[in-house]
């Protein structure tokens, strides 16, 4: 299962359940609005000559000698950095809009940071959401982000272009481990704030409230389970003797005491 933070004011949270649940919406962020502005980081590794005349010679057999003189100047000349580490990632950034997905829903900070400190919801996506993605347009990768201390690298000329970017796009710092987080990357014109795709509503399994969802929210969340039997409705709790997160499913006519205990 593959789950989203939404938080947001309460009017707001109640446009979201329809758009996001209801209609099944999903928003691509563009890489540099991003929360995190170092996010996407490489560092930049030239091959040597003989490596790069055999990419050449196995991918780009078109480029003449000229051509890849120029281009050897611009990976190992005095304009290195700014050729192979400044504008390729300025570049990516502008072309780059992701959707990130976490595996677990049982993390405190995630319901702090992301559901306005648990006035939101968390949607519950069907596993085979990220079959369905990989039809979108201008699909490039998924996976599981990876994360560390070290920035990775990206070996230019030394495999093609779709085995030297998931680390690049897949790396995360460590400090951001507790997300657990499972992206999906598409590639689009820039200048957008994000790319906007719906899928099938019936990918949306179900949410998880937070404790401070207003009753409207928990209202709308069983209307749509009474006409999809199918869709779960819980709420996030923890009990009395421990941290640990836990859930129990909200019935039409009973409410538990919420937000403390």
């Amino acid at each position: 299962m593959f789950y989203k933070f939404l938080g947001g004011s309460d009017a707001d949270l109640l446009a979201v359940f329809d758009h996001a649940v209801v209609n099944g919406s999903l928003k691509f962020t563009s890489g540099p609005r991003f929360n995190d502005p170092f996010e996407f980081k490489f560092r930049s590794v030239a091959p040597d000559r003989d490596a790069y005349e055999a990419w050449h010679r196995t991918h780009r057999p078109d480029v003449t000698a000229v051509q890849r003189d120029h281009g050897w100047e611009a990976l190992t000349g005095k304009q290195a950095d700014w050729n192979s580490g400044l504008v390729p990632r300025v570049t990516m950034l502008e072309h780059l809009y992701v959707l990130c997905l976490a595996q677990r829903w049982d993390i405190h900070l995630m319901w702090s940071h992301y559901t306005s400190a648990h006035h939101g919801f968390a949607i519950c996506y069907k596993p085979e959401i990220v079959t369905a993605l990989a039809t979108l347009p201008n699909y490039e990768m998924h996976g599981d982000v990876a994360y560390g201390d070290a920035v990775p690298d990206l070996r230019w000329f030394s495999e093609p272009r779709q085995d030297i970017m998931p680390p690049v796009l897949l790396t995360k710092s460590s400090d951001w481990a507790y997300e657990a987080e499972h992206r999906v990357v598409l590639t689009g014109l820039p200048g957008r704030q994000a790319l906007f795709h719906a899928i099938d509503p019936d990918l949306v399994a179900g949410v998880i409230l937070g404790a401070r969802v207003s009753e409207a929210l928990v209202e709308k969340a069983l209307a749509l389970r009474k006409a999809r039997p199918d869709f779960t409705v819980e709420e996030v709790g923890s009990a009395r003797d421990t941290y640990k997160l836990t859930t129990h499913r909200i019935e039409d006519n009973v409410r538990r005491m919420r937000g403390f205990l």
